[in-house]
C-alpha cells in the first residue's frame, strides 16, 4: 500500500531541491504579485497554452514550442537545478520564440504566454536581455510598463539601469530618453543591432516586422541626433546592421536603413574607406520601389561629406548600368533637390572610367545625364572642370572617346551658350594655377577640334593672354571687326571687355576705354561703375594711370546725368586742389554735368571758375555744400549711400561720403533726419582702420589719411559737431525722456551721448550738453536717464565713463546750485538711487562717491534726500559688493515698520511717499518706475499698494504683451499682494480692481525676470498664498473663488488650470463659498426655453447645457475638490450634489455626463466620509440615485464610485442598504465579479467588508450557509486572478475560524452534484476542489487543522450508507443530502476524505508548517493530538467496514477510503517535530523498499543541507544515531551494484557527508574511524565511477574537518588519489569522477600543504599535464569552475609549499616531462615556479640561488637540446624566460651582475648554437622588466649584437649565422627587440661615440636586409628596426653622429627595389618626427637624392617598370615630398 509520505518522496524527486519555500510574492504580467504566488502552477500553464494556441492560429511557427517551452513535461521543469548545458539550449529556445513573437508582442495572446515562460522558466531573470529586445519597440504602450517591472534592474553600473526609474511610477519610456540613452551608450546601439539581426534571421515573413523596423530608425536616427560628435564605436556597432539594410530586399528594412545613413553622414564626417562601402551597397540596390530615396541618399552623402570626391570602381559600374538614373535625377533636380555634388563625382568617375579603362556605358550615362538634367548657369562651369580634371594631358585617346568628348562639349555650349563662355573664359584667364592650366590646355585641343567654335576661341585665348600686348592687339581687333560679330558673341565679348577694363595695364585699359566709347556695349549703369572704379584707381596711384584719365572724363559727359551722387562722390577728390595745375584741372571737372548740374553745386559754379588759388576754390567748394538747406536732399544721399555695395565702400569712399552727408545738413535740421545720419556715420567709423592724430589736421590731411585706408578721428568728431549744430533745438523735457523706446529722438541723444563719451573729448561733451540742456541739473538727469535706460547701446563702460564725467564736471559746479541736486522735488537722486541696483560694483562706486559729494556740500536736511543717502553711505560696503543688498538697505530706512523707531521719521517717510509718487507719475519712463520698484521691492503696505496697483492697472490697459520694464512693474506691484494687506481689500479698492483684472487678463504675457513668458493670469494666481484666503472678507473671498473657478473654465493658456488647482488644493476651504456654483449648475436652463417663463412640468435637460458657463464652472468646483483633503461644513454640499446627480440622470444621453457623474460621486463619498452617523439624515441621501447610476450608466468608473459610495454608507444607512441589496448584487454577479481589473477587484472588497457583516450579523448557520452558497455556486466564474483574494476577504468576514469546513463542505457538494457536467481528466485533480485547496492555504496552519478536525468529526458523523429515513430527518441547513443518490453520498465522503489528505500533504502546506515559529508549533500540539484521535477513529471503523464489504461490489470503494484514511495519518505525521522525524528517518533507513530508502535519505539531506537550524533542537547524540545506518548502506557497494542501489549508496555518502560537515567541527576524534573507512572503500576498488566521485568528496569534506586528525590517513589515501588522477588526466571532457578529484586535491592542499612532499613530484607532474590541457580552456561556461579550480591548486602549491621542498621537485618533474616529451605541460610547471618564486624573501633568494640558476641554465638550454618542434621550443622558452624574469625582479645588483654575465658565457661560448638565440630572447624580457636599470648591463653584449647583425645580413654575408633561414629571422628579431628596449630605456647621451661606431652601421644596414623575403623586412621594419633606429638616434643625442646616420641612411633610398627605398624613408620620416627641430642635418647634397626619388619614375617608364612598381614608384615620391617638406618646415 502507498503511503501519503511515499507519495510526498516520490515528487521529492523532482531535481527542484534547492526551492523549499514559496515568497509570498511571485512574478506575474497578467497578476498582483501575491495573487500569482497563490495561483496553481496547472492554472498558469493552461493559460500560457490557450495563448499559445491562438498565435499558432495567426502563424503556424509557433507550433514547433509546442512540444518544447510548452510541453506538459514543462510543468515540472525547474531550469535553477539545471546543468549550463541545458540552460543554454533552454536559452536559445526561449530567445528564437521571444524573436519570432516580436509582431504579435501587443496581442493578448502574446501575454498569456509570456505569463507561463515567466512562471516556469523565469524568463524576467535569466533571459532579461532577450524580453528588452521584445519590448523595447513598444516603449510607449501600457504593456511595457507591465513587464518592465518583472526585470530586476538594481545595479548603477547595469547596462538598463536607466529604465529603473521607470519601474516604480509605472510610466512609459519616453521616446526622448530612449534616444538620449542612445545617444550616450554604444553598447545599446550593439544591442540593438543584435535584436534586428535576430529578427531577420529567424522570420520567414520580414513583412510583418514593421514596427521592428520601426524601431531601428528611430533608435538610430535619434542616437546621432541627440549626439554632439558622433563616435567612432557608435559607428561600428551600427554599421553592420546599415549596411545590410542598405542592399536588402525587404522594403521597410531598405528604406531605414536608408534614412540611417542619410542621418549618419549628415553628422560627421568619416574616411574615405567607410564611405566606399556606403557607396557601394547604395549603388547594389535590390529594391525596385526606391530608386528615387536611393538618389537621394546618395545625393545627401555628397552634400555633407564634402571631402569625400571619389566613388568605388564597383559603384561607378553598377550606377552606369542604371538606364532609369537620369530621369531619377531630372526629377529630383526638378523638385528643389540639390544634386549637383553627387552629379558632379558621378560624371567626374563615369568621365575617368570611360575614358580611360573604356567603360562604354559610363560614357553613356554622363551623355545621358548631360542631355536630361537641367542644370543651373553657375553649375555649369563645376561639370565642364570635372570633366575635363578626368582626361590626361598627355594620352591619345580613341576616335570613339574624342567624338563623345566634342559631343559632351557640344550639348553644354547648345544647352547653355552663356554659361559655356563664361566658364571657357574663366579657364582662359588662368595664369598660374597648374590645375586650371592643364584644363585650359585639355580645352584648347577639345575646341580646337570643334569647328564651330573654333574662332571664337581663338579671339578669347587672345583677350587672355598673360603677354599685355597680345591682350591689348585682340581689344584693338574688336574694335575693328565688332560689329561683324553675332548678338550672342557680343554678350560674351561683353564680359571680356569687361574684364579688359579691369586689367592692370593702363594701356590695356586705355584701349578698352577707346573700344567701349566707339560702340555702346555697355547700358549707362554698367559703365558708370566701371568708371568710378577706374577713377578711384586714378586717385590712389595718378602717376600709373593719369593717360585714361581724358577718356574717363570723356564718358563720364557722355553719361550726362546732373544729380547723379556716385559720380559726385567719385570726382569730388578732384575738387580739392592743392596747387595751381590741380586748380585748373578741378575747374575742368566743373564743367563736367555731374559736376556743374548737381543741385549743391549749380548756384556756385561761377564762383568756383572765378577763384584764384585753391584755398579759396576749396572754401567755396564747402560753402556751397553748406548752403543746402534741403532735407529731401539729404535724405535723398542717405538712400544712394545705403544702395552702395559694401564691397564697394572703401574706407576712402566712406571719408568722402562722411564730408558730404555732414555739410549738406541744414540748419536746424530734425533729429529724424539726423539720427539716420548718426547711423551711417557710425558704421563708416565702425567698419573701418581708425587713425588718431597727435596735433590738428586739415580737411586734405584728412583726406590724405582716408585714402590710406586710416578714418582720421579728428574728422570723425568734427563731422558729430557739425551734426550737434544743425540739431533743431525743441523744448525736451530730456530728465524723463523715455530712451528705450525705438524712436529717432531717442536714438539721437544716445548715439550722440556714446560716440561723445567714448571719445572722451569734453569739449565736444560740454557742447552737447549745453546745446540741449539749460543747466547743471537737467544735464545730470539726461546723462542718468540714458545710464538706466535699459537701451542697448548703453553697456556698462558707458555707465562708468558718463558717472566719471559727471563725477569730474561736479567739482566745477557751484555749490549752490550743486547742494540742490537731492531736494526732494528733484529727480536726480532717485536716479542714483536706481543706479545703485546697477550689476556692476564699479559702477556702484562711482555712484557712491556723487552721492558723498552731494552730502558734503548739502546743508538742507529737511525737503530732501539727506537722511536717505547719509543712511545708505552707512551700508555702502554692502551694497557695493553685492547689488542685491540695495532693496534690504532700503527696506532697513524707509520701511513703516521701521522708520517708527527712528528719529527722523517724518523726513524718511515723505522721502518715501515722495519716491512712491515718482513711480506714480505718469510722464516717468517705464523703466525708471521699474528702477524704483526694485529698489522698494520688500517695501510694502496698504497704501503703498493702493498707489502701484493703479500704476499697473494703466499698463495693463494699455498694452496686452508686456515689455520687459512694463513686466518689472507688474510683476512687482503682483509680488505686493501678500497677507498683510488682505485683510483691507474691499471691492471698491484698487488692489481688487488690479487682482481681478489680472486673473481675467488669461490672454496678457509677461516676460518674467528669466525672459520665460508666462500668462499674467497664472502669475497673479500662483501669487496667492493659503493665508491670504485667511484674512479676506467673506463676500470677497467668495467673490475671489468665483473668478478663480470661471478663468480655469474660460482660459486657454494651459498654465492657468495648474495654478487655480494649487489655490484650492492648499487654501483652508469651506463649503458654504461654492456651493452657489453648484446650485446655479444645477439651476441652469437650456438657451431654448425663457428664463422667465414659468413651466410647471420638468424639462428632461438638453445636451446644450453641457457648453454653459454656469454648467462648467459646477464641473471645474467638483474638479477642484477632488484632491482636497479638507472642507469646513462638507455636509453644506451633500443635499446639492444629490440635486445635480439627479438632473444628471435626467439626461437622455447618460455618455456626456458620465464623467460629472463620476466627480458628483466622488464628492458625494467624500462628504460621507467627513461625516458621523448621527449627522447622516436619510432623508438626505438619496440610495435610489445611487443604484440608479450603477443601472443607468455602461461606464465601468461610474460603477466603480457608485459602489465606494454603498460600501462606505452601507455602515451608516444599513436600512437603505439592505433595501437595494438585490440590486447591488445582482449587479455584481453579473457584471462587476467578472472584471479582471484592480479597480474593480477593491470595489468589490469595499463592498464584502461594510455589507456582508450586515447580512450575518446574528451568526446563524443558516444564513451562513445560504449567504456562502452564492459565492460557491459562481466559484468557476469569478476571473481567476481576482478569485483568491475575493473569496479570502468573503472568508474571513464570516470568521474562517468557525465556518471554513462549512463553505469546504458546500464546494464538496457542488462538485458532486456537476461532476457529471463538467469533465476533467482523471489524472487531474477537479478545477474546484483545487480551488478550494489553494484557498484554505491562505488561512494558517491552525485554521486549516481545525477546520480538518470539523470535516472528520463530519464525516464520522455521517452514516456509512445513505438510508431512506434520511430524507425526512435530515438538517438541510449544510447539505442537501435528501438529493442525493447513494452514489452521490459515497462520492460525497471519498471527495471529502480525499481532499483532506491531499491538503494536508500538498507541498504548500509542508512549507506553511515548516515556516511556524516555536510558540506558533506548540499551538497546534493540542490539534495534532485531537486529528489523530480522529483519524484513528475513523480508520478502525472503515477497517471493520471495508472487512464486511469484502467480495461485494462496493469493496473497491471501502479499499479505496482506508487507503486515503491512511494517507490523512501519513500526511500528518509528515508535519510533526524533528525528534520524531529522526524516529520516521532511522525506521525508513531500513524499510524493505529500496525506493523509500531513497526518498528518506533525500529528505535528509534537504533538511541538513537547506535547514541547518532543523536538528537544532535535537541533541547531537540523537543525531549521530543516523550513522550507522547511513554507514550500513554504504558497506552494500559492489562492483555489480544496482543503478537503484548505486543511487541509494550515492545519496547516502552524501548525507555522510552533509552529517560530518555538521558535526565534526566540533567533535573531530569521533569521525577518524569514519575517516578510516572511507579509506577503506576507496582501497578497496569496488567504488567506482559516480560513486568513486562521492567517496571522494567525503574524503574531501573529512579532511576539511578533522585537520591534524586526518595527517595520519595521509600516506594511506594520497597515493590512491594520484593514481586516480593518473588515470583520468586523458579524458576528452572532465568527467564527475575527475571533477571530484580536482576538488578533494585542493582541499587537502587548503589544509595539509606542508606534509605532501613525498608526492609533490608527481602531483606537480600530472597536474602540469591537466592544467597545459584544461588551464587555457575558455570554449564552454561549464568549464570555467573546473579551470578555476585547477589555477586555485596551482596558486597554493605556487604560494605554500617551502621552495626548499617545491625547487627539487619542480626540477625532477621538468626533467621527467622532458623526457616523456610532455612540452605542453612544461609552461605550467613553470607558471608553478613563478608562483613560488613571486613569494620569495631576501634569506630565502640567497639560499636557494645556485639551485635556481643550475636548474634555469639546464632549462634555457631545452632550444639547443633540438628535441622539440620550432613552435613548441618558442612556447616553453618564453614561460621559462617569464619565471626566470621573476627570480630576477628578486635579485640585487651584485647578484645580478654575475649571473648575467655567466649567462652571456654559456651563450656566446658555444660557438654558432642557438643558445645565442635563447640569450637575446631573455635578455629582451628582462630589459623590459627592468627597463632603465637594464641598461647598466647592456655593454657587455653591443659588440656581439653588432656583429651578429652583420652575419644574419643577406646583403653583407653569402653564409649566414645558422643554416636555417627561420632561426636567423628569430636571432634577428630577438636583437632588435633588445636593442630597441635599450636605447628606448638610455639616457640621451648612452650610446657614445664608439658604441655609435659599433652599432649604427650594422642598424641602418638591416633596413636592406630582405632576410625572409621584403614582405618580412617590412613587417620587420615597422614593428622593429624602424623603432629602434628612432630610439637610438635619441639615445645618441650628437648632431654630427646624426649626420653620418641620416647619410646612411639616404643611400639606402637609391636601393633598385621601390619597396627598401620606401623602408628607408619610412624609417628616416620617423626620425625626423620624433627628433623634430633638432634634427638639422639635411643640407643641399641631400636635394640630388631627393629629386632623383622624385624623378625616378620617368626612367623606370621606359624600361616597361610592371604596374605594381609604378605604385610603389608613386608612394616613393609621394613620401619624398612629405619628408622634404618637413625638412623644408623645420629649417
Amino acid at each position: 500500500m502507498s503511503t501519503s509520505l511515499a507519495e510526498q518522496l516520490q515528487r521529492l524527486s523532482v531535481p527542484q531541491t534547492t526551492i523549499l519555500t514559496r515568497d509570498k510574492k511571485r512574478a506575474s504580467l497578467l497578476f498582483d504579485p501575491k495573487e500569482a504566488a497563490g495561483l496553481k502552477r496547472e492554472t498558469v500553464y493552461q493559460i500560457g497554452l490557450e495563448g499559445l494556441e491562438e498565435l499558432i492560429s495567426k502563424n503556424e511557427v509557433f507550433g514547433q514550442f509546442k512540444s518544447s517551452l510548452f510541453h506538459i513535461t514543462s510543468k515540472d521543469f525547474e531550469r535553477s537545478v539545471q546543468d549550463v548545458e541545458a540552460n543554454r539550449k533552454l536559452d536559445k529556445t526561449i530567445r528564437k520564440f521571444l524573436v519570432l513573437l516580436s509582431p504579435y508582442f501587443l496581442l493578448n495572446s502574446t501575454h498569456k504566454a509570456l505569463e507561463w515562460l515567466v512562471n516556469r522558466y523565469s524568463i524576467n531573470e535569466y533571459n532579461r536581455e532577450d524580453l528588452l529586445m521584445l519590448i523595447l519597440p513598444y516603449h510607449e504602450s501600457n504593456i511595457f510598463v507591465r513587464v518592465l517591472q518583472l526585470l530586476q534592474i538594481k545595479d548603477s553600473n547595469d547596462s538598463f539601469y536607466f529604465l529603473k526609474a521607470l519601474q516604480k511610477p509605472g510610466v512609459h519610456l519616453p521616446k526622448q530618453s530612449l534616444l538620449q540613452h542612445a545617444a550616450g551608450n554604444s553598447g545599446f546601439l550593439k544591442f540593438v543591432t543584435k535584436y534586428i539581426m535576430l529578427l531577420l534571421k529567424f522570420h520567414e515573413k520580414p513583412n510583418l516586422l514593421t514596427v521592428a523596423f520601426n524601431y531601428y530608425c528611430s533608435v538610430f536616427a535619434g542616437a546621432l541626433e541627440y549626439s554632439r560628435e558622433v563616435s567612432e564605436d557608435q559607428v561600428s556597432q551600427m554599421l553592420p546592421l546599415i549596411l545590410k539594410g542598405l542592399n536588402s530586399p525587404i522594403p521597410n528594412f531598405c528604406a531605414a536603413s536608408y534614412i540611417v545613413t542619410a542621418r549618419l553622414v549628415t553628422k560627421s564626417n568619416y574616411s574615405d574607406k567607410l564611405l566606399d562601402k556606403l557607396v557601394e551597397k547604395l549603388s547594389d540596390i535590390k529594391v525596385p520601389g526606391l530608386k528615387t530615396e536611393m538618389c537621394l541618399v546618395l545625393i545627401v552623402l555628397y552634400q555633407s561629406q564634402k571631402q569625400y570626391t571619389s566613388m568605388p570602381l564597383t559603384a561607378v559600374t553598377s550606377l552606369s548600368e542604371k538606364d532609369w538614373l537620369p530621369k531619377v535625377l531630372s526629377d529630383l533636380s526638378y523638385s528643389g533637390s540639390y544634386i549637383l555634388p553627387f552629379l558632379e563625382i558621378l560624371v567626374k568617375k563615369c568621365t575617368e572610367e570611360g575614358t580611360n579603362n573604356e567603360l562604354k556605358t559610363g560614357r553613356d550615362l554622363v551623355k545621358n545625364c548631360l542631355i536630361q538634367i537641367k542644370l543651373e548657369d553657375d553649375n555649369v562651369g563645376n561639370t565642364i572642370s570635372s570633366i575635363l580634371d578626368c582626361l590626361r594631358s598627355k594620352a591619345k585617346y580613341s576616335a570613339e572617346i574624342t567624338n563623345w568628348l566634342i559631343e559632351l562639349i557640344q550639348t553644354l555650349e547648345r544647352q547653355y551658350p552663356n554659361a559655356f563662355d563664361h566658364e571657357v573664359i574663366n579657364i582662359l584667364t588662368a595664369t598660374k594655377d597648374k590645375k586650371i592650366l592643364k584644363r585650359k590646355k585639355l580645352l584648347s585641343r577639345i575646341l580646337k577640334s570643334t569647328m564651330a567654335y573654333k574662332g571664337k576661341y581663338d579671339v578669347f585665348e587672345k583677350l587672355y593672354h598673360p603677354s599685355p600686348e597680345i591682350r591689348g592687339e585682340a581689344v584693338s581687333y574688336l574694335k575693328q571687326n565688332f560689329a561683324s560679330l553675332r548678338e550672342t558673341n557680343k554678350e560674351v565679348i561683353k564680359q571680356s571687355l569687361l574684364d579688359r577694363l579691369n586689367d592692370d595695364d593702363a594701356t590695356v585699359v586705355k584701349e578698352t576705354l577707346s573700344v567701349v566709347n566707339k560702340v555702346s556695349i555697355f547700358e549707362k549703369v554698367e559703365l558708370k561703375d566701371i568708371l568710378i572704379n577706374l577713377v578711384t584707381k586714378i586717385i590712389k596711384d595718378r602717376n600709373a594711370w593719369k593717360s585714361i584719365l581724358p577718356l574717363v572724363l570723356k564718358l563720364m559727359q557722355i553719361i550726362n546725368d546732373a544729380n547723379d551722387w556716385k559720380l559726385f562722390l567719385a570726382v569730388f577728390p578732384f575738387l580739392l586742389p592743392r596747387s595751381g595745375s590741380g586748380l585748373a584741372f578741378s575747374k575742368k571737372l566743373v564743367g563736367l554735368s555731374c559736376v556743374s548740374e548737381h543741385v549743391l553745386l549749380k548756384p556756385s559754379i561761377q564762383k568756383l571758375l572765378d577763384v584764384k588759388d585753391s584755398a579759396t576754390f576749396i572754401g567755396v567748394l564747402f560753402e556751397s555744400l553748406q548752403s543746402n538747406n534741403s532735407l529731401d536732399t539729404v535724405k535723398e544721399f542717405i538712400e544712394v549711400l545705403y544702395t552702395i555695395p559694401k564691397e564697394q565702400q572703401d574706407t576712402f569712399r566712406k571719408y568722402i561720403s562722411s564730408i558730404v552727408l555732414t555739410n549738406i545738413i541744414p540748419k536746424q535740421s530734425p533729429v529724424d533726419v539726423l539720427s539716420l545720419v548718426l547711423e551711417i556715420l557710425f558704421t563708416y567709423y565702425e567698419t573701418s582702420n581708425v587713425k588718431s592724430a597727435d596735433k590738428e589736421q586739415s580737411v586734405l590731411d584728412c583726406i590724405d589719411s582716408a585714402a590710406k585706408s586710416k578714418f582720421p578721428v579728428q574728422g570723425y568728431l568734427d563731422f558729430i559737431e557739425n551734426i550737434i549744430s544743425c540739431t533743431l533745438k525743441k523744448e525736451l523735457d530730456l530728465t524723463f525722456f523715455d530712451f528705450h523706446e525705438d524712436c529717432p529722438t531717442g536714438k539721437y541723444f544716445t548715439s550722440l551721448a556714446n560716440i561723445l563719451i567714448n571719445s572722451g573729448s569734453e569739449k565736444r561733451i560740454s557742447l552737447f550738453l549745453d546745446n540741449f540742456c539749460a543747466d547743471w541739473i537737467t544735464k545730470f538727469n539726461f546723462m542718468l536717464n540714458i545710464c538706466i535706460s535699459g537701451n542697448k547701446t548703453v553697456c556698462t563702460s558707458f555707465k562708468k565713463d558718463a558717472l566719471n564725467y559727471l563725477l569730474q564736471a561736479s567739482k566745477g559746479i557751484e555749490a549752490e546750485e550743486f547742494k540742490q541736486f537731492i531736494y526732494i522735488d528733484k529727480p536726480t537722486t532717485a536716479f542714483l538711487l536706481i543706479l545703485l541696483s546697477d550689476p556692476s560694483e564699479d559702477v556702484r562706486q562711482l555712484v557712491f562717491e556723487i552721492i558723498e559729494s552731494l552730502l558734503t556740500v548739502s546743508t538742507r536736511k529737511s525737503n530732501s534726500y539727506y537722511h536717505l543717502l547719509d543712511g545708505l553711505t552707512k551700508h555702502k560696503e554692502e551694497v557695493t559688493t553685492d547689488h542685491e543688498q540695495a532693496p534690504l538697505v532700503m527696506f532697513n530706512i524707509l520701511d513703516p515698520s521701521n522708520t517708527r523707531r527712528k528719529k527722523h521719521a517724518s523726513d524718511l517717510n515723505a522721502i518715501r511717499n515722495h519716491l512712491i509718487k515718482l513711480i506714480c507719475n505718469d510722464s516717468a519712463p517705464v523703466y525708471f518706475q521699474a528702477g524704483l520698484l526694485k529698489l522698494l521691492s520688500l517695501i510694502n503696505s496698504f497704501d503703498i499698494s493702493e498707489q502701484l496697483t493703479s500704476v499697473a492697472l494703466q499698463i495693463l490697459q494699455k498694452q496686452q504683451t508686456l515689455d520687459s520694464f512694463s513686466a518689472v512693474v507688474t510683476a512687482s506691484v503682483i509680488t505686493r499682494i501678500e497677507t498683510k494687506i488682505a485683510s483691507k481689500v474691499t471691492f471698491d479698492t484698487n488692489s481688487w480692481k488690479f487682482i481681478e483684472y489680472g486673473i481675467k487678463s488669461h490672454k496678457t504675457m509677461i516676460y518674467t525676470e528669466k525672459t520665460v513668458k508666462t500668462c499674467l493670469s497664472a502669475l497673479v494666481l500662483y501669487q496667492f498664498e493659503r493665508d491670504f484666503f485667511k484674512e479676506l472678507e467673506t463676500e470677497v473671498e467668495k467673490r475671489l473663488l468665483s473668478i478663480i473657478i470661471e478663468i480655469s473654465c474660460v482660459a486657454e493658456n494651459p498654465d492657468v488650470l495648474p495654478a487655480a488647482s494649487r489655490i484650492f488644493k492648499h487654501i483652508d476651504l469651506d463649503a458654504k463659498l461654492i456651493v452657489e456654483e453648484l446650485v446655479t449648475m444645477r439651476d441652469v436652463q437650456s438657451a431654448r426655453f425663457s428664463a422667465t417663463k414659468k413651466r410647471r412640468v420638468s424639462v428632461v435637460p438638453t445636451i446644450d447645457i453641457l457648453d454653459t458657463l454656469e454648467w462648467r464652472k459646477g464641473v471645474s468646483v467638483l474638479e477642484f475638490i477632488q484632491d482636497k483633503k479638507k472642507i469646513r461644513n462638507s455636509k453644506v454640499l451633500l443635499p446639492v450634489l444629490f440635486e445635480v446627480l439627479k438632473k444628471c440622470l435626467d439626461f437622455d444621453e447618460q455618455t456626456s455626463v458620465e464623467y460629472p457623474k463620476q466627480l458628483i460621486l466622488s464628492s458625494i463619498l467624500y462628504c460621507c466620509l467627513k461625516m458621523n452617523k448621527e449627522d447622516m439624515p436619510e432623508n438626505v441621501f438619496n440610495m435610489e440615485l445611487i443604484v440608479q447610476c450603477i443601472r443607468a450608466s455602461q461606464n465601468p468608473q461610474t460603477h466603480h464610485h457608485a459602489l465606494l459610495v454603498l460600501a462606505h454608507t452601507a455602515e451608516l444607512l444599513p436600512s437603505q442598504v439592505l433595501h437595494h441589496m438585490m440590486a447591488i448584487f445582482t449587479f455584481m454577479g453579473s457584471s462587476l465579479l467578472r472584471h479582471e481589473d484592480a479597480y474593480s477587484f477593491q470595489i468589490i472588497t469595499k463592498i464584502i467588508d461594510t455589507i456582508i457583516p450586515i447580512l450575518v450579523k446574528d451568526n446563524q448557520v443558516s444564513t451562513i450557509t445560504k449567504v456562502l452558497r452564492v459565492f460557491v455556486d459562481v466559484l468557476l466564474d469569478v476571473p481567476e486572478h481576482r478569485r483568491m483574494p475575493l473569496y479570502k476577504q468573503l472568508l474571513h468576514k464570516f470568521n474562517v475560524e468557525e465556518n471554513l469546513y462549512l463553505f469546504l463542505l458546500l464546494v464538496f457538494e457542488s462538485q458532486v452534484l456537476r461532476s457529471s457536467q463538467e469533465k476533467s481528466s482523471s489524472d487531474t485533480q477537479p478545477k474546484r476542489l483545487e480551488i478550494a485547496a489553494n484557498l484554505a492555504r491562505e488561512f494558517t496552519p491552525y485554521i486549516v487543522l481545525g477546520s480538518c478536525i470539523k470535516l472528520i468529526k463530519y464525516l464520522n458523523e455521517l452514516p456509512d450508507e445513505k438510508e431512506d429515513s434520511m430524507d425526512t430527518d435530515t438538517d438541510s441547513e449544510t447539505v442537501l443530502i435528501t438529493t442525493h443518490t447513494p452514489k452521490d453520498f459515497r462520492h460525497y465522503k471519498y471527495l471529502i476524505l480525499k481532499f483532506t489528505a491531499g491538503l494536508l500533504s500538498s507541498q504548500e502546506f509542508v512549507k506553511q508548517i515548516a515556516a511556524l515559529s516555536v510558540e506558533e508549533e506548540l499551538q497546534l500540539e493540542s490539534l495534532y493530538k485531537e486529528m489523530i484521535v480522529s483519524i484513528l477513529q475513523y480508520i478502525q471503523r472503515i477497517s471493520k467496514v471495508a472487512e464486511q464489504a469484502a467480495g461485494t461490489p462496493q469493496a473497491q470503494y471501502w479499499k479505496a477510503v482506508l487507503h486515503h484514511s491512511y494517507d490523512t495519518l501519513d500526511s500528518l505525521n509528515a508535519l510533526v517535530t524533528p525528534q520524531m522525524f529522526l524516529l520516521v528517518t532511522k525506521g525508513l533507513m531500513v524499510h524493505s523498499l529500496s525506493t523509500v530508502r531513497r526518498r528518506i535519505l533525500e529528505l535528509l539531506n534537504t533538511k541538513l543541507q537547506y535547514n541547518s537550524q532543523f536538528f537544532s533542537e535535537c541533541g547531537k547524540n540523537e543525531i549521530y544515531t543516523l550513522i550507522p545506518p547511513i554507514i550500513n548502506i554504504v558497506e552494500g557497494i559492489d562492483n555489480d551494484v544496482q543503478p537503484e542501489q548505486e543511487m541509494i549508496i550515492q545519496t547516502a555518502l552524501l548525507s555522510l557527508k552533509l552529517l560530518v560537515k555538521s558535526l565534526a567541527p566540533d567533535d573531530p576524534e569521533k569521525f577518524v574511524q569514519i575517516l578510516d573507512f572511507i579509506i577503506n572503500v576507496i582501497k578497496s576498488g569496488k567504488a567506482q565511477n559516480n560513486v568513486l566521485a562521492s567517496v571522494l568528496l567525503c574524503l574531501a569534506e573529512l579532511c576539511v574537518d578533522l585537520k591534524a586528525h586526518a595527517i595520519s590517513g595521509l600516506a594511506e589515501f594520497m597515493p590512491v588519489v594520484i593514481k586516480i588522477l593518473k588515470q583520468q588526466k586523458y579524458e576528452d571532457i572532465p568527467s564527475v569522477l575527475m571533477r571530484s578529484v580536482i576538488t578533494t586535491i585542493d582541499k587537502i592542499c587548503t589544509t595539509m600543504p606542508l606534509f605532501l612532499s613525498p608526492y609533490l613530484q608527481k602531483l606537480l607532474f600530472e597536474l602540469s599535464i591537466l592544467i597545459s590541457k584544461w588551464g587555457n580552456s575558455s570554449e564552454e561556461q561549464k568549464l570555467q569552475p573546473f579551470v578555476n579550480k585547477l589555477n586555485c591548486i596551482k596558486q597554493k602549491i605556487g604560494g605554500v609549499i617551502p621552495p626548499r621542498v617545491l625547487i627539487p621537485a619542480v626540477q625532477e618533474c621538468y626533467n621527467k616531462l622532458k623526457e616523456n616529451k610532455c612540452f605542453s605541460a612544461i609552461s605550467a610547471l613553470m607558471n608553478i615556479l613563478a608562483e613560488s618564486l613571486s613569494n620569495l624573501k631576501g634569506a630565502e633568494i640567497n639560499s636557494n640561488l645556485p639551485d635556481l640558476t643550475n636548474f634555469f641554465l639546464n632549462a634555457l638550454q631545452f632550444r639547443t637540446d633540438n628535441n622539440s618542434s620550432y613552435e613548441e621550443a618558442n612556447v616553453v622558452e618564453e614561460h621559462i624566460i617569464d619565471a626566470f624574469t621573476v627570480l630576477i625582479l628578486k635579485l640585487s645588483e651584485s647578484t645580478f651582475r654575475p649571473l648575467y654575465h655567466e649567462l652571456y658565457n654559456w651563450a656566446v661560448n658555444d660557438i654558432k648554437s642557438e643558445r645565442i638565440i635563447t640569450f637575446y630572447n631573455l635578455s629582451s624580457g628582462i630589459a623590459n622588466s627592468l627597463k632603465g636599470l637594464f641598461v647598466l648591463f647592456a655593454g657587455h653584449f653591443l659588440n656581439n649584437a653588432a656583429e651578429i647583425l652583420d652575419a644574419c645580413n643577406v646583403t653583407k654575408t653569402e653564409e649566414l649565422y645558422f643554416a636555417e633561414e627561420i632561426k636567423n629571422t628569430l636571432l634577428l628579431e630577438c636583437i632588435l627587440k633588445t636593442l630597441k628596449a635599450v636605447f628606448l630605456y638610455g639616457n640621451q647621451r648612452y650610446i657614445s661615440k664608439e658604441r655609435f661606431d659599433v652599432l649604427m652601421q650594422p642598424l641602418v644596414d638591416q633596413l636592406e636586409n630582405t632576410l625572409g623575403e621584403v614582405h618580412n623586412l617590412a613587417k620587420r621594419n615597422d614593428e622593429l628596426l624602424t623603432p629602434c633606429l628612432v630610439h637610438f638616434a635619441l639615445a645618441t643625442g650628437d648632431d654630427a653622429l646624426w649626420k653620418q646616420m641620416n647619410y646612411q641612411i639616404l643611400l639606402k633610398m637609391r636601393h633598385s627595389v621601390p619597396k627598401i627605398r620606401l623602408i628607408a624613408l619610412h624609417c628616416l620620416t620617423e626620425i625626423v618626427k620624433k627628433l623634430g627641430g633638432g634634427f638639422l642635418v639635411v643640407t643641399t647634397r641631400d636635394y640630388p637624392v631627393f629629386s632623383r626619388a622624385f624623378g625616378r619614375r620617368r626612367g623606370r617608364r621606359g624600361e616597361g617598370m610592371s604596374d605594381g612598381c609604378a605604385r610603389d614608384g608613386e608612394s616613393v615620391r609621394g613620401a619624398f615630398a612629405k619628408i622634404f617638406l618637413m625638412y623644408v618646415f623645420i629649417k
